[in-house]
């Protein structure tokens, strides 16, 4: 058969895969052919060079691709639908808008896949669209389990940082799932703001910095005691930068729980912000150790 004769071939709606599937597409793709659209479903394309290849708004579906070289391949708006993609290289691939659920990405190499609009798969893109909670839910839910798979292959290649983005959009797939006004939303949606899901150490960083200044804030408002007197903002006794810098002092060691008791919280203002700052203090700060201890022992 020609180039032509192939593509339509593959184009039929009645194509049924056969021994010479493998061989023809591969050929296709030597030739520089783009496979955009064509039928592909329970095709064996095991240990196929593909590399480079045009599969957008093309089917396959339940393919076998166990092993495929697939290098900067483009499935654009494809079907990978339950295809077993094991050990599969699917570096700097073009996954936008594919529909790839159900895919077995055993030890297939994710580096630098383009997953769409904002990282995101088109399951997260279709709930953020849609205004029936019922189907966000579902969608929500079906990207949440192939992020978790993603990450899970990230993980075990080594690929922290791709993992750690994948863990995010895990998590925000997850909360979105709860009504609006749920108390586990509200949580959730917190620890994206502050800590981004314990992954992102410069909002970790950003976060304590902000606890710490807010707090030195607070308690210069109200005073504390210290040496037998009144220290804050409205003392006259200290000038403001020795009020400032001394209430930074005792609000570091209150954010740290080391608390060495020269310096007190006087009212209901200050001992409320001491209780919280002592609570979060504990759990930034434990948060951004086991960030920085992964990024550590993953590099």
């Amino acid at each position: 058969m020609n180039v032509n004769d192939l593509l339509e071939k593959f184009k039929s709606s009645d194509f049924k895969p056969d021994d010479n599937t493998k061989s023809e597409v591969e050929f296709l793709v030597r030739e520089g052919q783009s496979l955009a659209g064509v039928n592909l479903k329970f095709s064996n394309l095991q240990d196929a060079n593909l590399v480079e290849a045009n599969f957008s708004q093309c089917d396959l579906a339940r393919a076998n691709l166990k092993g495929a070289h697939l290098y900067g391949a483009n499935f654009e708006n494809a079907s990978l639908f339950k295809a077993n993609l094991e050990g599969a290289n699917l570096k700097n691939t073009n996954l936008s808008n594919c529909h790839i659920l159900g895919a077995n990405l055993s030890d297939t190499k994710l580096d630098n896949v383009n997953l769409g609009p904002e990282g995101k798969l088109t399951y997260e893109l279709q709930a953020d669209e849609t205004n029936d909670f019922a189907t966000a839910q579902t969608k929500y839910k079906e990207a949440e389990e192939m992020y978790r798979i993603m990450k899970l292959t990230m993980q075990s290649q080594a690929l922290s940082d791709e993992a750690g983005e994948m863990f995010t959009r895990e998590m925000i797939c997850k909360r979105k799932q709860y009504s609006k006004f749920s108390f586990f939303r509200f949580m959730s949606k917190i620890a994206h703001i502050t800590t981004g899901y314990g992954e992102n150490i410069p909002r970790i960083i950003v976060s304590l910095v902000a606890v710490i200044l807010v707090s030195t804030i607070l308690y210069g408002i109200e005073g504390v005691n210290y040496r037998d007197g009144v220290l804050g903002f409205s003392n006259n006794e200290y000038t403001i930068w020795t009020a400032f810098g001394n209430l930074l002092y005792f609000s570091v060691i209150t954010f740290t729980t080391v608390g060495f008791g020269e310096i007190t919280p006087i009212g209901a203002l200050g001992k409320t912000v001491a209780i919280f700052q002592g609570l979060v203090g504990g759990i930034i700060l434990t948060i951004l150790i086991i960030a920085i201890y992964r990024k550590i022992m993953d590099r």
